[in-house]
């Protein structure tokens, strides 16, 4: 007489019950899930000290130093004229300033355009911009900030840690949420 079969392995009870693969599907989607609402360190913001752009589209006298925004999150925006994601952008950016700008978020336009800042004026006017637009004077806050294309965002928190980095054209949604809570 040949011995009884060994009783089945909870593997195999699993397997044979269906339950297995359904439950490491949910375990593999939960962890996905985990890491992707886990907010990404990217360190410390760098510095720039660079020129405003003024109503006659010259570089001002005021400067904008990075630095001395700590204490307040600040959004900056990597543009330029000839960009159609920026032009999309704009009116988003413009939306948020107006909308989080008396709650203490400095929104930044960092302008890269090679032939100078003098078409910025008349974007400013054309998509009703009032928030503070700087020249990228040699790309030095583009090479700060690892700039590779364009529109890139780079949201900074009060303490000068860099929270967000979006490359491409983001929503208003998407910003909305990362902004909030650094106010």
């Amino acid at each position: 007489m040949a011995p009884p079969p060994p009783p089945p392995s909870l593997v195999d009870r699993l397997l044979a019950e269906r339950v297995l693969f359904p439950l490491l599907g949910i375990v593999l989607l939960g962890s996905l899930l985990f890491m992707g609402l886990r907010p990404k360190r990217y360190g410390a913001a760098a510095d720039f000290d660079l020129p405003t752009v003024g109503a006659d589209g010259e570089l001002a006298a005021e400067r904008v130093h990075l630095r001395a925004l700590r204490g307040s999150p600040v959004l900056l925006d990597f543009w330029a004229t000839w960009c159609a994601p920026c032009r999309v952008e704009l009116p988003i950016l413009a939306s948020l300033h107006r909308r989080f700008g008396p709650r203490g978020l400095r929104v930044i336009g960092v302008n890269v355009d090679e032939g100078g800042p003098s078409l910025v004026p008349s974007f400013r006017r054309r998509f009703g911009l009032d928030y503070v637009m700087v020249y990228d004077v040699e790309g030095r806050g583009s090479r700060a900030f690892n700039v590779q294309g364009l529109p890139t965002l780079v949201l900074v928190d009060k303490q000068g840690e860099v929270r967000l980095r979006h490359a491409g054209t983001a929503s208003e949604e998407e910003l909305t949420r990362a902004i909030e809570p650094l106010l």
